[in-house]
């Protein structure tokens, strides 16, 4: 280390227990900024991205500058990591290639043209840039990234008349790993939450995450249960490629799942080919979130025939049947000790999918339950009374009502 070795050791020390502590990245940020303005060295901006093979996000991606003295968190999916406006930066550039250092002054004409990020900031009075990346060395294939892109990059600009002197450089480059340790564990739990999330349900994932752990833990909600099915699946399992048959399952959860999702419910059970979701009753709003689930319904049909539109195959016979119903779930921890569910169950989810039985020998796609209707009765109609399972008799059943 430089001759300043004691506060690069200290912040080098700070950084680490930042990351043991699980400490929120702005507020780590300022402090390392501060930190290093104490030791001389001024920085107006640090971005910072960790750049990992993930499921859903291609990156988490953090900035603070001095002239808003705010941090952003943005997550990046996998898909926008491939576009231009991401692939043409200094990130980008530096994931592709084989160095762990690039350095740019912004004063050099042709030095800033590189990039459009830099001419913009050369535009705010910034004089120099550069990065550093730190690999996790989990090479793997990807597009034309470098096979060693996966890992934290951070850039560093700052205003200085002169830029950064070398000393100051290598001051950075000193506490370089504690900070990318930092950044690594933080965003891994970022990656870890938005996981789960993305395979048991954000409420269930929230539970588990809080503690709900242990068999027998669960809470009931109260609710609105949205249930779907696909018509014909057998069927289609049995005739259509295996390919094929994929496709369609993922056409149909982006109509019925992505649309709940899009209306504030909570996806919670992906049952072959079914879904489970419930949009829960908060401060007395039930009317409310059953009209966001009865907007959700209609938005998958929309969604559905969109897809019948566009496409032209035997993957376009999108068919499927949606119960509705008002009543309490339990959301617990079922299974054994080395192999849990966080599942929802009771007597209510077994209504709601006896209302979505009926939707293939009603010919209809919407079904409501007399709970339902009571709770939220604009856009329904009654389509009759029929003996229902698990209702006790003739039950009245109402529909969507068909829009012009």
């Amino acid at each position: 280390m430089t001759s300043n070795s004691r506060p690069l050791i200290e912040i080098s020390s700070w950084l680490t227990e930042c990351a043991l502590l699980e400490r929120p990245i702005a507020e780590t940020l300022v402090g390392l900024v501060e930190k290093l303005q104490d030791d001389g060295i001024s920085i107006h901006r640090i971005n910072c991205s960790t750049f990992q093979r993930h499921q859903i996000m291609g990156a988490v991606d953090t900035t603070w500058d001095a002239d808003s003295g705010t941090v952003k968190t943005a997550f990046v999916s996998k898909y926008a990591l491939t576009l231009s406006e991401n692939v043409k930066t200094p990130v980008g550039s530096l994931a592709r290639g084989t160095s762990d250092f690039e350095r740019y002054h912004l004063g050099d004409p042709e030095s800033r043209a590189r990039f459009s990020v830099l001419t913009d900031l050369h535009a705010k009075g910034y004089t120099e840039y550069f990065l550093l990346k730190q690999t996790y060395g989990r090479n793997f294939e990807w597009l034309n990234f470098a096979p060693d892109a996966e890992g934290v990059y951070a850039s560093f600009a700052t205003k200085q008349t002169q830029g950064f002197s070398e000393a100051q450089i290598e001051s950075i480059r000193a506490i370089w790993q504690p900070f990318a340790l930092f950044l690594k564990a933080t965003t891994e739990r970022i990656l870890s939450e938005k996981l789960l999330e993305a395979y048991v349900g954000n409420l269930p994932a929230q539970n588990i995450l809080s503690g709900m752990v242990e068999h027998g833990d669960g809470e009931s909600i109260s609710c609105a249960l949205w249930y779907s099915d696909l018509r014909g699946s057998t069927r289609l399992s049995a005739t259509l490629p295996s390919g094929k048959y994929l496709e369609l399952l993922n056409h149909y959860f982006e109509c019925t799942a992505g649309a709940v999702s899009a209306h504030g419910g909570e996806v919670l059970k992906l049952i072959g080919d079914g879904v489970m979701a419930i949009f829960p009753f908060q401060g007395g709003n039930e009317a409310a979130v059953c009209a966001s689930a009865l907007a959700a319904a209609e938005d998958a049909l929309r969604r559905a025939g969109e897809i019948q539109e566009r496409e032209t195959d035997s993957a376009t016979e999108l068919y499927f049947g949606i119960g509705l119903h008002v009543g309490e779930v339990i959301l617990g921890n079922v299974g054994t000790a080395n192999r849990l569910d966080m599942t929802v169950t009771g007597h209510s989810a077994n209504q709601v999918t006896r209302i979505e039985a009926l939707t293939k020998p009603l010919g209809l796609s919407v079904l409501a339950s007399p709970t339902f209707f009571q709770t939220q009765s604009e856009g329904l109609t009654s389509v009759g009374r029929y003996p229902v399972p698990d209702f006790g008799g003739m039950t009245e059943i109402y529909s969507l009502v068909e829009r012009a």
